[in-house]
């Protein structure tokens, strides 16, 4: 069936050129009125012009993104409504890590992340009541795998693929579908980052048609038995393929007082085996299964074997924030134990002191308490340097809830959660990264969760400031491995003082902090040689993550339609034909795209 737009009313931003330039002409060629979004009036007006002269209707808008609800105000005003939602506009501050300031940072995260998130609320209560919208938000392979000189951007781009599946979750009975697209397209942007050549072949109209395709009315039809929402896909050069999460089979040690980071460092290597036998879950609760196969299987299993020698932090500092209670106390006695000076960082004086008593009591380790906000990075590390004269590791652990439907989610809520999670692990990361570089030595764990995988009720919020860090972690794992830097991310399952408010107690109880901490300990060790990995813990089982990629479909460059899309869906979708693979890198990913490009007939 045709794919038409008549009387749909879209909304794109950064529509001025690119991408949403593209965008813009393809939707108003199948008859939809469009919003052209841009921060220059000039560029937008032009679009507009453009689609005028071609019979169709458009209106300019040239209000920031941050400011969502005045650009859907525009749609509505001389639209009356909206139906589709392109959150497509973005900045580039790109800068070493180490050199990066914090307005750089906060810019992009600002437009990229917080801007989709402004645009999505204000036009959230319309799709509800008139049961219908389509949202589209842009990740990058930055994003997804890191990239050298772009740690503001590849946390804001991660983010957003959380952030549509939390989005496809709430929206799904409301007829809203929610998709993240990973475009590789000339653009004002890449234009800055790739050469001319390599630009030439990767043209905004081999994009747009599959973007025209998610958007599509119902009555246009789906290859799948159910509506295409919450998924991942990158596009480019006529490429169009799908991303999902594979888990390794990983390691199950025996939940008691043998579970510590030596033993993790004897079975490391079944952890990130992904020869073992992988799964493919698709949402929170498809973990479930397998931790109950875990704490049945647990308790029956032999003392865990230990390596020598043992792994320990003698004269090693380590930072936890978030250490006052739950996952980061539990870290702080377990670092201590093992010889550490540790640094209990939490906002809640109490908590804090109460930990540094505990260590001290115990007599194996030093520990000083830093009371604030995570996002003070520069004090924490300075007062670890003043107290014990070096920083070996950190671990971001620091978090908050403010769980709410995304239709009744506050901009406040919204912005405490991201500052705590996503901005107070950058700036811990920020003020201890010139210490690691310049003694050639450091480690860091940072925390995702799994909502920050597959999206949660409730939890826009917390999903995608969660995925950001993934993205943040893997930037800074690439930039910081020539200096003896490591940074890996875990996403843990454990009972805390914020899950406590969600779960029941008999959950609580069986999750214990003390089934994570050994994995946490081995990967900040001097043991450890792993970066870049994303490690999913709970109850002794602990298992990597990676992105599998569909084998996809290549079309004749930007000579393909919407409909086109449908009818090769089971190779761009598919993951069971022999074709899968797995980029893990930005080049990666950017190889396959060129080797589309020199197939196709461009």
């Amino acid at each position: 069936m045709s794919v038409t737009f008549k009387d749909k009313v879209v909304v794109i931003t950064g529509a001025g050129g690119g991408l949403g330039r593209t965008y813009s002409l393809l939707f108003a060629k199948r008859g939809a009125k469009v919003v052209v979004n841009d921060v220059s009036i000039k560029a937008a007006q032009a679009v507009v012009d453009e689609i005028k002269k071609n019979g169709g209707q458009a209106v300019a808008d040239a209000n920031s993104v941050t400011e969502g609800a005045k650009v859907i105000s525009t749609a509505v005003s001389v639209f009356g409504t909206v139906h589709i939602l392109i959150n497509n506009a973005g900045i580039l501050r790109d800068r070493s890590f180490a050199k990066m300031s914090d307005e750089e940072w906060d810019q992009v995260v600002a437009i990229h992340l917080k801007g989709s998130y402004s645009c999505t609320k204000a036009a959230w209560p319309i799709f509800r009541n008139q049961k219908f919208g389509r949202i589209i938000n842009t990740a990058s392979a930055a994003g997804l795998y890191g990239n050298r000189g772009q740690a503001n951007y590849s946390a804001a781009k991660m983010g957003l693929t959380a952030f549509s599946k939390t989005l496809a979750i709430e929206g799904a009975k409301y007829n809203i579908r929610a998709n993240t697209i990973v475009p590789m397209a000339k653009s004002a942007m890449t234009e800055t980052v790739l050469p001319a050549d390599i630009l030439e072949n990767l043209l905004p109209e081999a994009v747009a048609p599959f973007v025209a395709f998610l958007c599509a009315p119902d009555e246009a039809g789906s290859p799948e038995a159910g509506p295409i929402t919450g998924r991942v896909f990158e596009l480019g050069a006529g490429y169009c393929t799908e991303l999902r999460w594979e888990r390794a089979k990983g390691q199950i040690f025996k939940p008691d007082e043998s579970f510590t980071p030596s033993a993790v460092k004897a079975q490391w290597h079944n952890v990130t085996d992904f020869g073992q036998g992988s799964e493919y879950p698709q949402k929170v609760s498809d973990s479930h299964g397998k931790i109950e196969e875990v704490t049945k299987l647990a308790p029956k299993l032999p003392a865990n074997k230990q390596s020598d020698p043992e792994v320990r932090f003698d004269k090693q500092t380590v930072i936890v924030t978030g250490s006052g209670a739950g996952l980061g106390r539990i870290y702080a006695l377990m670092f201590a134990n093992l010889g550490a000076n540790v640094v209990i960082n939490d906002v809640s004086e109490k908590a804090a002191l109460g930990v540094v008593d505990e260590v001290k009591k115990a007599g194996k380790g030093n520990a000083i308490a830093v009371i604030g906000s995570a996002e003070e990075g520069e004090r924490l590390v300075n007062e670890a340097i003043k107290a014990f004269g070096r920083v070996d590791a950190l671990v971001a652990n620091a978090g908050i809830l403010r769980d709410k439907s995304f239709a009744g989610m506050s901009d406040a809520e919204w912005d405490a959660v991201v500052a705590v999670h996503l901005r107070g692990t950058y700036k811990c990361i920020k003020a201890v990264f010139p210490v690691f570089q310049k003694q050639g030595y450091g480690r860091i764990v940072t925390t995702a969760s799994g909502v920050s995988l597959h999206g949660n009720f409730g939890q826009a919020n917390y999903s995608s400031a969660k995925a950001a860090i993934i993205g943040l972690t893997r930037t800074v794992a690439i930039e910081g491995e020539k200096y003896g830097i490591l940074a890996n991310s875990i996403v843990p399952t454990a009972g805390t003082a914020m899950t406590a408010t969600v779960w029941p107690e008999e959950m609580v109880k069986i999750f214990k902090p003390d089934y994570v901490a050994p994995i946490v300990g081995y990967l900040v060790s001097k043991d450890n040689e792993d970066t870049g990995k994303l490690i999913e813990v709970a109850a002794g089982w602990a298992a990597a993550v990676r992105y599998q990629r569909a084998g996809g479909h290549r079309y004749d460059g930007p000579r393909y339609s919407p409909e086109d899309v449908s009818i090769n869906w089971k190779r761009i979708a598919g993951f069971d034909d022999g074709r899968a693979h797995y980029p893990t890198s930005t080049a990666d990913s950017l190889m396959k795209f060129l080797e589309s490009s020199k197939d196709a007939k461009l």
